[in-house]
């Protein structure tokens, strides 16, 4: 049963460093769209690096539950 328990706590931490790492490329190579605003912009880079750093700390979280069990 602890294999099982395993196994989802490695898919949920995949998934949560493959959406942090991805926010964090966003972050770095902002798209922007023709007329949008500056601000925009930089509002859309802080969210893009928020979701990220919080994706790659779930990551860890993870990795460590996967370690203390």
């Amino acid at each position: 049963m602890t294999d099982l328990f395993h196994a989802l706590l490695f898919s949920g931490m995949t998934a949560a460093a493959g959406l942090g790492v991805a926010s964090i490329f966003m972050t770095l190579f902002p798209v922007a769209i023709e007329g949008q605003p500056k601000a925009d912009l930089g509002r859309e880079r802080v969210e893009y690096a928020f979701f990220g750093f919080a994706g790659i700390v779930i990551a860890l979280v993870l990795l460590l539950a996967i370690k203390l069990s």
